[in-house]
């Protein structure tokens, strides 16, 4: 048996590799939040939720029988607010660095803890997204 690629393929191995990034993006604005400042925390909360409103329309758009692709402004809706949260959770810190608010570890620590936070509810949710079902009709 070749045990190396029952390793990289077993799906609990992935959850755990993509729980320990989460906890060390976590680790990195709480550390940055250490350094007398809780505004890390808040840009930390605002990565965490930045994949929300891809997450919730995409689940509303999939209820909705008369949406096309050409009209479909609910998911666009839902990518500008994504998109927004991501711009603003990376250049809070850098603003904030400007007007003396945070020192440059701090915001090292905020944006690089921040990435890797979205990147791994990123993750999680495209790994624990269930593909399309067809409706079967192309059997018949």
């Amino acid at each position: 048996m070749d045990y190396s690629t029952d390793y990289k393929t077993n799906p609990l191995n992935r959850i755990i590799g993509l729980s320990v990034i989460l906890s060390v993006g976590f680790l990195l604005v709480i550390l940055a939040g250490i350094y007398g400042n809780w505004f890390p925390i808040v840009i930390g909360l605002i990565f965490s939720v930045a994949y929300l409103p891809v997450a919730v329309t995409r689940r509303l758009n999939s209820f909705d029988p008369f949406s096309t692709p050409n009209t479909n402004v609910l998911a666009e809706s839902g990518q500008f607010l994504t998109a927004f949260l991501l711009v603003s959770g990376l250049y809070l810190p850098i603003v904030l660095h400007h007007s003396y608010i945070l020192t440059t570890t701090a915001a090292a620590l905020t944006i690089i803890g921040g990435v890797l936070i979205f990147g791994t509810v990123y993750t999680f949710s495209h790994y624990f997204d269930e593909p399309e079902e067809d409706d079967g009709l192309a059997n018949l």
